[in-house]
């Protein structure tokens, strides 16, 4: 069968789908096929996204991929779409959540809109004097650390992030939260097409499923933190399209 080596519209990615994932895989290993991820992807799960026993095997391949990346000694990472690219961010965790999306959307609500602006400049306050040095050594200028210890400012280019998120019984505790680097970490961590936010995407309010999510690094307050050895490193797209194969 005759195919684009560089697939854009969908009849040409409808034509490479018919080869079958397998061959698909093995054309980009050969580097005898390019994609645009987001294309692809976008393409690919318009079919498959709401095919709940498809998507829980993709977020139990991702869990599998992570088990067997610390079992090979390579040390803990996450596996996680960008548009750009796909990334491992070397300190995360892939952890099996038994995730629910909170049924009181008014409690949500003011968890989000009320209480976290206040909760977050407070603790952006607290870590500017108290883990000063360790943000200073993650990069971050020491006159927004000034302004994050006087204003409770979040620094240029990044974002509070809850670890476990609000959506899941998460809370605004400090021990919940983290400062990530906006573009790519968070972006990253939250990228549509991650079998996690695919799962979570199927999940009506107040409904319970399993999800496999990436979880930060519990003994930093900033990502990325090189000093820690906490970084995001870009690896080929092919290794994030095998879990869903």
């Amino acid at each position: 069968m005759h195919f684009i080596s560089y697939p854009r519209t969908a009849a040409e990615l409808a034509t490479l789908l018919q080869l079958g994932m397998d061959e698909i895989l093995r054309l980009l290993r050969e580097n005898k096929l390019r994609l645009n991820l987001r294309g692809f992807l976008g393409y690919f799960l318009k079919s498959q996204k709401h095919d709940r026993a498809f998507v829980s095997g993709t977020n139990d391949k991702l869990l599998a991929w992570f088990q067997a990346r610390v079992e090979g000694g390579q040390g803990p990472a996450a596996l996680v779409y960008h548009h750009t690219g796909v990334r491992a961010l070397h300190g995360f965790t892939i952890e099996r959540v038994d995730y629910c999306r909170k049924a009181d959307r008014t409690e949500y609500t003011r968890q989000r809109e009320r209480e976290f602006p206040a909760v977050r400049k407070a603790w952006l306050m607290r870590i500017a004097v108290a883990d000063a040095a360790e943000l200073e050594g993650a990069g971050i200028l020491r006159r927004e650390i000034d302004a994050m210890a006087s204003t409770g400012k979040v620094p240029e280019g990044y974002q509070v992030h809850h670890r476990l998120p609000l959506d899941d019984g998460g809370n605004n505790a400090d021990a919940n939260l983290i400062l990530m680097r906006d573009d790519v970490e968070h972006r990253a961590v939250h990228g549509y097409y991650n079998p996690g936010e695919q799962r979570i995407d199927q999940l009506k309010y107040g409904e319970q499923g399993e999800v496999a999510l990436p979880m930060p690094p519990a003994d930093t307050i900033v990502y990325p933190n090189p000093a820690m050895g906490y970084a995001a490193e870009r690896v080929p797209n092919v290794e994030f399209l095998e879990i869903f194969n």
